[in-house]
């Protein structure tokens, strides 16, 4: 199995648990969802900057090829 395909199945298993947790939030309703969590964290400084930080890295490791 090459190193590609490792990483390939390393992010789809991540997205497929926060695919499950999101459901699962939203079945439970006493559980924040993403938007909640988002939402939450838009709120002060420190968290815009996470959130900004988190998009800059998405974007130069999966949109600047």
């Amino acid at each position: 199995m090459s190193a590609t395909a490792i990483s390939l199945a390393g992010f789809l298993l991540l997205l497929a648990a926060g695919v499950g947790l999101e459901l699962s939030a939203r079945h439970r309703h006493e559980r924040p969802t993403a938007a909640r969590s988002l939402a939450a964290a838009m709120r002060t400084t420190p968290g815009r900057v996470a959130v900004l930080s988190w998009w800059l890295w998405l974007g130069v490791h999966f949109l600047a090829r």
